[in-house]
Formats: structure tokens, C-alpha cells, sequence
């Protein structure tokens, strides 16, 4: 009996899961986009409604519309003296509340008849500085991306003028540039390199830290970008987290290949309005790693999370990331292996990263606020080689620890003078912190007792207030509603040396009409180099164990500088597809190259095939990079979405041998071909189906000399042919499949992204072969899934 009724009460619950459609909230807050003050009185309207459904915002700029059926809504808002616009595609599901931002801008002269800028596209930059080579994107891209495993860096590599440099790595090539120039940003505080596995001076790794379930609407910009950046020449990444819902508490769980993860959100107190937001994510694989005592997978675990506390006139909010990696690496060293001996070199890699911020935001009235930030963060990473010969012997060879800590304040003061003008300044001071340890030793058989050992004494690099500051000054002018003029001045200074930059911008964009629009922009911008550059040591004397009479060779360098120029012009073709191209011209100067000839710049930095660390470096090097880019995206409607975009590139540098090469980067063209569908299930569920195709000009190398490496059984390069020849060209294939089931009160969504779906080798260098004797390809990535499963409740 008891089991009749348990069974009869599934049915029931099934049946009415069945036949009623769950509800969700959606709320979000209205500012004015340039003073970030609450707008009063905008009426929001979800057009899709039966009966129009609609609210107006109160005082605080808030709204809220209930009982909206699950699925996807358009939202009309409109406001007097403000351009009206549509955001598309809402996502309503259920357990998660949907929460929107939204900036309105005002007009500067008013029109005869209220119009609906229906075809704004959801890509336009947060940052209203932004005039030229900026695009938003949002946390459901790097979800629906095939390929992007919820990176925000992934998901950008399928963006015009970004080029893939292997599959392994998320490093981004923007329009020729090194990884190394890409600036990252949270909150508007820069932050160390926000990826697992990452090493000394990289711009990225395997695996991202940040959590993308905890951002918002961020910005991806790549050349003239406004003034408040600073300290890098190709892109920047700024990244905006967003609230925690203040209303009820929401929770997630998530368990796949990528990791396990847990994460909750809500209010501190249901008499207030502070909130918190936090998430945390161990390695699967690890995981499996310690239960077998394998020892050899990759582990690694992070937490991210966001407190916000509004205030009477403003909010204070804190916020940060985490994470550590290790991996376990073992190979055979047949080379240097005495006959009758098995020998092995281990390897270890590991890296911390940690970053803790505090921003306040007051305001001063309704056309001016101060923006106050502190934040602190470190950065270490280690590797650690050892020599095992027949499993008994153990030698530490290798002991690499590469430490910076950085401090950094900054203030700015951000004012909206009128619908026409708005000014913005800011100063801010980066203290650094740099503890680099090097240990090296070296194994030297001899056949009788075992073996000799040469031991060098560690090279220590440390030092203490490596003090970089900050300013800017940008406006922003509207002459009409369709004409804005966007300006600025950056100043840098770097202590240690006291290199200065004063680099100016400039952008104008003018809208034909509300659907074509042209812009030209133009920046000069400069970058410090990774601190160990500057602090290398060279010994004075011949004898190489000696480690205090040394001179720091390249502690004058100087900035990296370049000059960015880019004419854009962008079309509504219609209300959901939309064509983009722009032309660039980027010139680079100061690049630090050797003092004597040579093919070596640090132009090519994140490359490999040389030591990053060179002495006697100068700023007598040059390149430049130019291209044009297409665009034609269609915004998810209708069920189906496509991007489609296609790069082409020239990209050459010069030595201090006077030699225009190509760069390692230069891969000519790339091209990428994004589609995805989705279809309904019933009301309460989904499919969605999407594809990734991505090709573009192969690697570019430096050949082996092959009679001299084959002689002396290890790689030995053609430099004066650096960067000549190229590999095979580049081809990918991924796929993303998923569903997602909206419960009463819990949301299931399940998924598996599939990379390299064709299994294809793309090629990736040539090395010698110390077993074979013979130089042999190493290859990409080749498939790998990733599936998960998540819920929300």
C-alpha cells in the first residue's frame, strides 16, 4: 500500500510538472550611463507579453516584474530625454531570479518623436569611453560558445583581429600582438594573470580562475583604447562582477570533467539590501588524482566571490579570486642515461594566484561620484625538476620560484557636466614585490661511483617598491546626438628606472543613421616589460659559481611603445544582424632587442624557442602590424544565432640585425564560424545545439639546422631564419550540445563540449628526439570532452 501511494504521488508530481509552467522574477536596476545615477520613472515593457506587461522604476532606480512564465523576453525601455532601446533575450528560468543592469543615454538635443533604437546591438561597450575597437559580451556567450568551457578568453578568441596560438592554452593574439600586451582588469583594478598553470610574465594558462557564473557585462576592447587604461599595447579584458541577488538566497552545484563546484548568493539580512556572491571549484581530476595516489593528473581548486554594501550615498563592495595548480610531470632521459641505467627526469610546475579588492563608490549629488580602490594580490609560481636514476638516486636539478606581490590605490572622480560633456580623472600607484629564486644544478656522470655534481650558487633576484604610477584624463563630447568626440591623456612613471610615458587618445564616432555609423580612433600606448628582465644578473667574473660581483644589464630599459590607428564602420543590416569591419595600423617602437646583431626582440615574448631572459637588452627595436577585419554576427532570435569572422594580417618586427622578419605571431588570416540553435521542449525545457569551425595560417617557426642537430643529438637553430617557415595550417572543429529542464523550483542543466571534434592534428613545433635520434613533430590537443551537469535551486 505504501509503495502504491509513493508511486501515485510521482505520477501526480510528474503530471502537474507536465501541465504548469514555472514562473520567474525578473528585476534589474535603471542608471544614467554616464553619471551611474538612478533614473526614476522608466518604463520597461516585455513585448512579448500577452497583455502588454510592464513597470516603471522607483526612486532607487529599481524595478521588478513577477510571475513572468520561463523562456526568453525582449525589454523595451524608454524615459524622457533618453534614448529608448531593446534588450533581446532575456533568460527566465527558474531557482535564479533574472537581474538586469541597464544604463540609459540621455539626449543631447530632444527629439520631435520618441524613438526605438531597436537596433542597438547588445555587443556595445559598458564603458562609455569606448569609441572604436570595443565590444561587450556576456556570461551566456562563454556558456553557448562551442569551445569556451565558460573562459571568458576563449570565448574571445572567436572575436574579429584575435588569432588562436594553440589549443592547450587560452593566450590571446591580438592583431599580431604578443599575449603578453593584454591587460586585465576586475572591477576597474588590475589584477595578476588570472589563469591555473600560468608562468612568470604570461598573459594566460589552461585553465581560467575567474568564474564566469560571477560576472556581468564586461568589456573586450583591442587597440586605441580610452585613457584610463594603462601598461599594455594589444587588448584589454574588464571584467565586472556582478551583485549578489539581495532578495532571497539562490544556490548552484555543478559536477563534470572540468570540476566540482558549489556556489551560493543572496542577502546578508532581509532588512537590508547587502549581498554576497561566492563560488568555489575543485579539479575533478584531481580529486581522482588523490584518491588513486596517481600523483601525475592536474589539480588544482579556486574560489571567487563579490560582498556588496550600498550606503546612503554610494556603495563599498569587496570582492576577489583565488586559486592554486600543480601537475605532476615524468619522462625518460635516455641522452644523458649511462648504459645499464634507466634515468628519469620528474618535473613539477605549480602556481597561487590571489587577488582581494576594496571599491567605494560616493557620490556627490547627481552628476559627480569618486571611485576609491585597494586592493592586494600575489602571484607565485615554481617549478622543480629532479633526476631519478634506476629509482633509487634523487637529485634536485632544477628549484624556480617566481614571486610578485602588488599593492595597488587608486582614486578616480568621474563627473557628468551635461548631456553634452563628461570628464573623468584618475590617479593610482602600483607598489610591486618581486622574489625570484633560481637554483640550477647540474648532473655529471662518470662512470665510476655513480656520478659527480657541479652545484651552482642560487641566483636571487629580490626587490622591494617597484613603484609604477598611474593617471588620466579623458572627455567625452557629444556635438550632436549622432556626432561624440571621446579624448584623454595617459601619464606613466615607472621608479625603478623613471621611464616616463604621456601617451594622448582620441576617437570620434559619427552615427549616419540609426543603423550605420563610422569611427577613427588613434592612441599611443606603452608597457613595462616582466620584472626578471630588468633585474637579471651578469657576473663579472669568469667563474660562474660566483654570485656577488654581478652588474644588472638591462635595469635601464625603457617602455615598449606603439602607436594604434583603426577606422571602423558598423551596419544594423536588421534588428538581429548586424556587419562590422575595421582596418588597423599599429606601429611599435622602444621593443627591447640585443645590444649585438641578432634576430631577438622581445616583440616575440610567450613564442618559445629562446631564453626570455637575455642580457644586455636596448629599446632599438621595431615592428608593425596592420590588417582588416569583418564581422557578420546575428544576435540570438528566433531560436538560432551565428558569428562569422574573418582576420587578415601582416605582422613584421626588426631585430638589432636591421632584418624585417615576420613575427612568431604573424599568421596571416584566421577565421572563425559560430552557429547555434536552440529548441523548446515542451514549456519548461530546452535543446540547444552549437558549432565551432575555426582556420588560420599555421605556426610560424625557426628551422632546425638539421646536420648540426642530428651531430650533436640536440636542437640546434637556423636564427638568421627565424620566424621564415611555417607550419601546416591550422583547423578546428568543436561542438556543444545541451538541455536545460526548468522544475518548479529547480533548474537542471546538462551539457558536453566536445574540442578538436575531428581529432585533428594540428601541428605545434619540431623538436629533437634524444631516443629516436631523430626530430620529429609534436602536436595539438586532440579531442577532448568536457561534459557537466548542473543544477540551480
Amino acid at each position: 500500500m505504501r509503495s502504491i501511494f509513493i508511486i501515485g504521488s510521482l505520477l501526480i508530481f510528474l503530471i502537474q510538472s507536465a501541465i504548469s509552467q514555472p514562473t520567474q522574477t525578473i528585476r534589474g536596476k535603471v542608471v544614467d550611463q554616464e553619471s551611474q545615477v538612478p533614473l526614476f520613472g522608466v518604463n520597461i515593457i516585455i513585448l512579448e507579453a500577452g497583455p502588454i506587461t510592464g513597470v516603471i522604476t522607483d526612486q532607487e532606480g529599481s524595478f521588478i516584474i513577477e510571475e513572468i512564465p520561463v523562456g526568453r523576453y525582449n525589454l523595451l525601455f524608454s524615459y524622457v530625454g533618453y534614448e529608448s532601446f531593446i534588450i533581446r533575450e532575456v533568460v527566465v528560468g527558474t531557482a535564479k531570479e533574472a537581474f538586469l543592469d541597464v544604463g540609459m543615454r540621455e539626449l543631447v538635443y530632444e527629439m520631435d518623436e520618441v524613438s526605438v533604437a531597436a537596433n542597438v546591438s547588445k555587443d556595445q561597450p559598458v564603458n562609455p569611453m569606448a569609441g572604436i575597437s570595443a565590444r561587450s559580451f556576456t556570461v551566456e556567450e562563454t556558456e553557448r560558445y562551442a569551445g569556451s568551457w565558460g573562459d571568458p578568453a576563449r570565448m574571445a578568441s572567436n572575436y574579429a583581429g584575435v588569432f588562436p596560438n594553440g589549443d592547450i592554452y587560452n593566450y590571446l593574439v591580438i592583431r599580431g600582438n604578443s599575449p603578453n600586451g593584454l591587460i586585465w582588469r576586475m572591477e576597474g583594478i588590475p589584477i595578476p594573470n588570472p589563469n591555473h598553470f600560468d608562468y612568470p610574465g604570461s598573459r594566460g594558462g589552461p585553465i581560467s580562475i575567474v568564474n564566469n557564473k560571477l560576472l556581468t557585462q564586461s568589456d573586450f576592447l583591442t587597440s586605441a583604447f580610452p585613457a584610463e587604461y594603462s601598461n599594455g599595447i594589444s587588448g584589454v579584458f574588464d571584467l565586472s562582477l556582478r551583485n549578489g541577488n539581495s532578495n532571497k538566497r539562490e544556490y548552484v552545484a555543478e559536477v563534470g570533467l572540468m570540476g566540482l563546484e558549489l556556489g551560493a548568493e543572496g542577502p546578508f539580512s532581509k532588512k537590508g539590501n547587502a549581498s554576497y556572491l561566492v563560488n568555489y571549484r575543485h579539479s575533478l581530476l584531481g580529486l581522482v588524482d588523490e584518491l588513486l595516489w596517481v600523483d601525475a593528473l592536474p589539480r588544482y581548486q579556486d574560489l571567487n566571490f563579490k560582498m556588496n554594501f550600498p550606503t546612503k550615498k554610494g556603495k563599498i563592495s569587496i570582492f576577489g579570486f583565488g586559486g592554486n595548480s600543480r601537475i605532476l610531470g615524468i619522462e625518460d632521459d635516455q641522452v644523458n642515461s649511462l648504459p645499464g641505467t634507466e634515468r628519469q627526469i620528474t618535473s613539477e610546475t605549480a602556481s597561487t594566484t590571489g587577488v582581494i579588492g576594496l571599491k567605494h563608490v560616493h557620490f556627490f549629488g547627481n552628476k559627480t561620484r569618486m571611485i576609491s580602490d585597494l586592493s592586494v594580490s600575489s602571484n607565485l609560481s615554481s617549478q622543480k625538476n629532479d633526476s631519478l636514476v634506476n629509482d633509487v638516486t634523487t637529485r634536485e636539478l632544477i628549484s624556480n620560484k617566481y614571486r610578485e606581490d602588488r599593492l595597488y590605490i587608486s582614486t578616480r572622480l568621474l563627473s557628468k557636466i551635461n548631456a553634452k560633456n563628461s570628464i573623468g580623472a584618475g590617479i593610482a600607484l602600483e607598489d610591486f614585490f618581486v622574489d625570484y629564486s633560481l637554483q640550477n644544478e647540474f648532473d655529471i656522470f662518470d662512470g665510476s661511483d655513480g656520478d659527480s655534481l657541479v652545484i651552482y650558487p642560487p641566483t636571487h633576484l629580490k626587490r622591494d617598491h617597484l613603484i609604477v604610477l598611474k593617471s588620466f584624463f579623458e572627455w567625452k563630447y557629444r556635438f550632436t546626438n549622432s556626432l561624440t568626440l571621446y579624448s584623454g591623456l595617459n601619464y606613466m612613471h615607472f621608479f625603478l628606472n623613471h621611464s616616463n610615458a604621456l601617451e594622448p587618445r582620441a576617437s570620434l564616432r559619427w552615427s549616419i543613421n540609426d543603423r550605420q555609423s563610422v569611427s577613427l580612433g588613434y592612441g599611443l600606448h606603452s608597457q613595462t616589460h616582466p620584472f626578471y628582465n630588468y633585474l637579471l644578473r651578469k657576473n663579472l667574473t669568469d667563474d660562474k659559481r660566483e654570485r656577488e660581483n654581478y652588474e644588472e644589464t638591462n635595469i635601464d630599459l625603457e617602455f615598449t611603445k606603439s602607436h594604434h590607428i583603426a577606422l571602423g564602420y558598423d551596419v544594423a543590416i536588421s534588428t538581429e544582424l548586424r556587419f562590422k569591419t575595421e582596418v588597423f595600423l599599429q606601429m611599435l617602437y622602444n621593443v627591447p632587442v640585443e645590444d649585438s646583431s641578432s634576430y631577438y626582440s622581445l616583440i616575440n615574448l610567450g613564442a618559445g624557442y629562446f631564453n626570455n631572459a637575455v642580457h644586455n637588452l636596448v629599446n632599438e627595436g621595431t615592428g608593425r602590424n596592420y590588417g582588416i577585419e569583418f564581422t557578420l554576427e546575428k544576435f540570438l532570435s528566433k531560436g538560432y544565432y551565428f558569428l562569422f569572422t574573418t582576420s587578415l594580417l601582416d605582422s613584421k618586427y626588426k631585430g638589432s640585425d636591421g632584418v624585417l622578419r615576420n613575427t612568431a605571431f604573424n599568421s596571416n588570416y584566421n577565421g572563425n564560424f559560430l552557429f547555434g540553435y536552440e529548441l523548446p521542449f515542451r514549456e519548461n525545457g530546452a535543446f540547444d545545439f552549437n558549432i565551432r569551425i575555426v582556420a588560420s595560417g599555421g605556426r610560424r617557426v625557426i628551422p632546425h639546422d638539421v646536420e648540426r642537430t642530428l651531430e650533436e643529438e640536440k636542437d640546434v637553430y637556423l636564427y638568421e631564419n627565424a620566424f621564415e617557415p611555417r607550419l601546416a595550417p591550422y583547423f578546428r572543429m568543436d561542438a556543444r550540445a545541451g538541455y536545460i529542464y526548468n522544475g518548479k523550483r529547480v533548474r537542471h542543466e546538462v551539457a558536453i563540449d566536445v574540442t578538436n571534434l575531428t581529432n585533428r592534428q594540428n601541428e605545434w613545433e619540431e623538436i629533437y628526439n634524444g631516443s629516436t635520434g631523430m626530430i620529429e613533430m609534436v602536436y595539438q590537443q586532440g579531442i577532448f570532452p568536457n561534459i557537466y551537469y548542473r543544477i540551480n535551486f
